[in-house]
């Protein structure tokens, strides 16, 4: 788990995104991260762990890993956090993300990790309590739970009532992207906590809304909703938390069911990107590419940094080098099918590599609770190197900033280096971007473009790009400037 920035803890380092669970929180101290757990918690954990169950589970790298923190440690984070008794400790994850921020399988990805989380509890006497997609985290590409917080002792095993909530973070956006073209961006980042089967129904005109895809768990949630909302009081629910039922069996077959639902909805989705064909419309020959790599390796082989951010990354050949180098790698496009590309390579080649959907012109913002419980983007995201490689003038012209805006943005998530890709306005494909559009760039030169980064990088060298009028740009930035 990665540490936020200083504005998004308390003074006793709690997390401000970890509030909703009565049995503990999630804060940081130095590097570590801790939970406090009450009582019921620790006790629902130990025989979990006495039962080779969790050490199961965070071996697979279902769970993240985490230990009972003892002794002297244990007896100074009692006395800093009145209350509880009892602390574990979690690993360390490089970076936080959030589904808004994921692509189509990844969300798929991590829908079926808690069902089968779900599954496994429940073969043992447990369950989740929620089923959150914020729960999720990835790892050198596959998805990890983290919060440890949301296992218990079910009250009834033939229900699970946290499946409204898993259908609203992970069935019904999958649906709404699969077949009515949704983004995950506009479907978590005003509703965090997902929308109702009435409001996906209404998405679905017709006969579509009869469909056997959506009848048991958007039609007929929706009809029994809006039954239930004609009712006075919540006797119902109070009469079904109540009621005792030891049999999961009637569950499980649900799940398995709901799990092979979104494998297909996984398999069937066909993403699209506008670099499908970049590799046969871009400017590069073999030559070129060839020197654009050694350039970059040559980098990043001096400067061994610790992170990169790879911005626009495309379908993520220059992510892998990086990563191929020793480093964590961030990906980042605002394009859904390149990052869904990058991700599918992730599966067959792991590496270090997050992969992010983000629009550069419009990152993720702070979010929730506050406007702290989801910090933004670049609140989350400062990288020791960061590669901006074919990609200012889509700043430039799609995202219409300025060449200042611009830099103001590196600044802003760079550590210490930059790499920039100078493409000149009579490139081919900077004659493509602004076909159709006024010429407002017949100014920009490479002089005027290091110019406007001077004030805050210094350049180290200048490495032309074979056969191509292209320029990269070698930086570190000054670290007495800030952005804005």
């Amino acid at each position: 788990m990665t540490q936020p920035t200083a504005s998004k803890e308390s003074a006793s380092g709690r997390i401000a995104g970890s509030y909703r669970d009565p049995s503990g929180y999630v804060f940081t101290r130095g590097a570590g991260v801790y939970r406090a757990i009450d009582e019921q918690l620790n006790g629902d954990l130990r025989r979990l762990n006495d039962a080779k169950i969790l050490p199961k589970l965070i071996d697979q790298g279902i769970l993240v890993k985490t230990e009972w923190v003892e002794g002297e440690e244990a007896a100074l984070l009692e006395r800093e956090h009145p209350g509880f008794a009892h602390f574990l400790k979690h690993k360390r994850l490089s970076r936080i993300t959030y589904p808004y921020e994921w692509s189509i399988s990844m969300l798929g990805d991590a829908a079926i990790l808690t069902l089968d989380l779900q599954i496994e509890l429940l073969n043992h006497g447990f369950e989740l309590k929620d089923a959150t997609a914020f729960n999720i985290q990835f790892r050198n590409g596959r998805p990890i739970f983290i919060d440890l917080g949301s296992i218990q002792v079910p009250k009834r095993k033939d229900l699970w009532f946290a499946l409204g909530q898993f259908n609203r973070h992970f069935l019904f956006p999958l649906l709404l992207s699969r077949y009515r073209g949704w983004d995950l961006r506009s479907y978590f980042r005003s509703n965090l906590d997902g929308i109702s089967p009435r409001q996906v129904l209404e998405a679905f005109p017709g006969f579509a809304r009869w469909s056997p895809k959506l009848l048991l768990d958007i039609t007929l949630p929706a009809l029994l909703e809006n039954k239930n909302n004609s009712r006075p009081g919540n006797a119902d629910w109070q009469s079904a938390q109540q009621k005792r039922a030891e049999n999961a069996a009637g569950q499980i077959l649900n799940l398995k069911r709901l799990r092979r639902k979104i494998q297909q909805l996984i398999k069937g989705h066909q993403p699209k990107t506008v670099w499908h064909d970049y590799t046969t419309t871009c400017t590069y020959d073999d030559e070129a590419t060839t020197s654009k790599k050694e350039a970059i390796e040559i980098f990043l082989k001096e400067k061994t940094p610790d992170d990169v951010l790879d911005l626009g990354c495309n379908t993520g050949a220059y992510s892998w080098l990086a990563a191929r180098q020793g480093a964590r790698v961030v990906s980042v496009d605002g394009d859904t099918g390149a990052i869904e590309l990058v991700y599918r390579r992730l599966k067959d080649e792991p590496v270090d590599i997050t992969p992010l959907v983000i629009d550069l012109g419009n990152p993720s913002p702070a979010v929730g609770y506050l406007n702290l419980e989801r910090p933004s983007f670049l609140d989350r995201t400062q990288c020791d190197c960061v590669f901006a490689l074919a990609l200012i003038h889509h700043l430039l012209v799609s995202a219409n900033l300025s060449l200042s805006a611009i830099c103001d943005l590196f600044v802003a998530v760079s550590k210490r280096y930059l790499v920039l890709e100078y493409v000149p306005t009579d490139d081919e494909q900077f004659q493509r971007l602004i076909r159709f559009r006024e010429n407002l760039f017949e100014n920009l030169t490479l002089e005027s473009c290091l110019e406007a980064f001077e004030h805050h990088f210094t350049l180290l060298r200048k490495v032309p790009v074979a056969n191509t009028k292209r320029t990269l740009l070698f930086f570190e930035r000054k670290q007495e400037s800030q952005p804005y």
